[in-house]
């Protein structure tokens, strides 16, 4: 679409100079005063530019383009004045309504001047507005493909009562959980994961993309936990080598026929294991390792124990524990705990919600700072 200029003057005479002047380098609108000129820009609208005399009958420059503002606030407000109005020209500048503004009479050089000045300021609006919405389409996109990821059929895909949940401070997160079914010595194990990509924001999504199929990949075959966690640092570890990034990971594997729970911390913050019955919550750090990605050839080594029958597992990120509310006192991991305690005897899903509408209770009126995400399972099988 060709780039238009509007000119809005109550002397007929100084329009038809103008028309003479750019007939051959503008393609220019003309109108005799304020009303008339917001007719033509409703209807022959859009302009790059408009520019318009100060003193009109009815309607002076100054509201004439507050109008134009509202009716087409892209296009860029050229203000024309004499002497005796400069100081009102001034003002209508500071209150950035007027892009430039010009004394009468006007050399035909400077006028050239400002509208290639304006005609370019329009088009790197045009630029910018188009960038930004293409940019928020494809952040909502991304955002769709990555909540995609995340399984949300606890009891269907593994027998057990699982919920999980991320909350991203950005469109997209590096925050990562996920849980699976699978097959170890010929018996039948649940592995669950709750990870953590260092920063947030689109790259820290596409690295969890990556880790995500590591680890499914891995799971399938490896011979044990700490084997699984192994091989998906040494794919992560190659992906991340001249970026500096890592990412946390608590890898975990029920044995649902002898009650047993294995599990490799690399980097991450303990879990918890809970005992509705005795209402006590213990910690599962054991021996823990490197951050995916830090060293390519790193051993992680399995940690084991038995779960009371209905006991309750939690995996979560620092994102929980670590929010700040207004008067800046974190969140806590005590807080955490007595809300575990308190829905003890709730469905994974509901204690889920418990302590993510706690979570934000306490921060209002914030937000979120960092990537949040917790993991429920009962271990009920």
């Amino acid at each position: 679409m060709p780039e238009r200029v509007l000119f809005v003057d109550d002397d007929p005479l100084l329009l038809a100079s103008l028309r003479r002047q750019f007939r051959r380098r503008l393609e220019l609108d003309t109108a005799e005063s304020g009303e008339e000129g917001l007719q033509v820009l409703r209807e022959r609208g859009p302009f790059a530019v408009v520019v318009t005399d100060y003193t009109m009958p009815r309607m002076n420059g100054v509201e004439f383009l507050r109008q134009v503002r509202q009716l087409a606030p892209e296009t860029v407000r050229v203000l024309l004045t004499g002497s005796a109005d400069l100081n009102a020209a001034v003002r209508a500048v500071n209150e950035g309504n007027i892009f430039r503004f010009l004394l009468k009479p006007c050399p035909p050089e400077s006028l050239q001047e400002v509208l290639e000045e304006g005609l370019r300021a329009f088009r790197r609006t045009r630029k910018d507005r188009k960038f930004s919405r293409r940019t928020r389409r494809l952040l909502a996109e991304a955002m769709e493909v990555q909540q995609g990821f995340f399984p949300n059929r606890g009891v269907e895909e593994t027998g057990l009562d699982i919920a999980g949940r991320s909350f991203f401070c950005d469109a997209t997160g590096g925050d990562y959980y996920d849980y699976f079914a699978l097959a170890r010595g010929g018996r039948r194990r649940i592995g669950l994961a709750v990870g953590d990509v260092s920063d947030h924001g689109l790259p820290s999504a596409l690295l969890m993309a990556g880790a995500r199929a590591f680890l499914r990949e891995a799971a399938a075959h490896a011979e044990s936990a700490a084997a699984v966690v192994t091989e998906v640092n040494r794919q992560f570890s190659r992906d991340v080598r001249t970026s500096g990034r890592f990412m946390t990971l608590f890898y975990a594997e029920i044995d649902p026929e002898t009650r047993t729970l294995g599990w490799v911390r690399a980097g991450h913050d303990p879990a918890w294991l809970c005992d509705p019955a005795t209402g006590r919550c213990e910690t599962l750090a054991g021996e823990g390792g490197l951050p995916l990605g830090v060293i390519a050839e790193t051993d992680y080594v399995e940690n084991r124990k038995r779960y009371p029958a209905g006991g309750i597992l939690l995996i979560a990120t620092d994102g929980i524990w670590e929010a700040r509310n207004r008067a800046g006192k974190s969140f806590g991991k005590d807080n955490l705990e007595r809300l575990i305690r308190s829905h003890a005897g709730d469905s994974a899903e509901s204690l889920l919600a418990h302590v993510f509408k706690e979570l934000e209770r306490f921060l209002q009126p914030l937000s979120i700072q960092d990537d949040a995400t917790l993991l429920v399972a009962r271990l009920e099988a």
